[in-house]
């Protein structure tokens, strides 16, 4: 029988088995304490990944900077007029004949003193004896407008000096485009013909009409 079998038969371990045995219990105990190590190192290094409240560091909202309070902006007003086109206008090739666009943008600025700025353009020249001449005017004439046709005229202000006043005027039947001018009134005196500075109650008027970028320079 062999060693084996003897301590099976009477429960007594021969020494040399025995610390065949113990060996291979240390061994044994070795292997397992050097891979629960290796597993520990690595359950922590995964650990470290994990996104856990109490390891992260939590993150202010950005601050909005704060808006300040802004006045309300009214916007540019248009002063527009609706034009019949007459037989009187057109020219034997049945178009506006385009000095006749010139006496129509003059009848919208003396309607734009009276409706839009609040001076009566007739009191302004019979009582007041002041005009507002035109001193300059730059206009391209894109389609042409027909007998019956229902030209709208429009103004804004573009700049404002001491004595003139810059306007860009434009003229649509529709959303057709059918010219647009550059034109530049002065103020003056109809008995000395000299210009004068813009009266207060007007040049008041004239911010309403003001587009964006709109200059106010005070010089004529």
């Amino acid at each position: 029988m062999t060693a084996l079998g003897n301590a099976m038969a009477t429960g007594v371990v021969p020494e040399g088995a025995a610390r065949n045995v113990r060996g291979g219990e240390r061994f044994a105990d070795a292997g397992a304490k050097s891979a629960a190590a290796v597993m520990t190192s690595v359950w922590k290094t995964l650990l470290g990944f994990l996104p856990f409240v109490s390891a992260v560091t939590p993150v202010a909202a950005p601050k909005r900077d704060a808006q300040p309070s802004l006045e309300p902006c009214a916007a540019a007003a248009m002063f527009e007029r609706e034009e019949l086109i007459r037989f009187a206008h057109c020219d034997p090739a049945g178009i506006v004949f385009y000095p006749q666009y010139f006496v129509l943008l003059n009848g919208l600025v003396e309607d734009w003193f009276t409706d839009g700025l609040g001076v009566d353009s007739a009191e302004l020249v019979t009582v007041r004896k002041m005009g507002t001449p035109t001193a300059r005017m730059d206009c391209t004439f894109s389609r042409p407008s027909r007998l019956g046709d229902r030209l709208v005229l429009g103004l804004t202000v573009t700049k404002i000096g001491n004595s003139a006043i810059d306007l860009e005027v434009q003229g649509r039947v529709g959303d057709e485009i059918r010219l647009k001018a550059r034109q530049t009134l002065v103020m003056c005196c109809l008995e000395t013909m000299k210009s004068v500075p813009i009266p207060p109650e007007i040049r008041a008027g004239l911010a309403r009409y003001c587009r964006d970028g709109c200059s106010s320079e005070g010089k004529g």
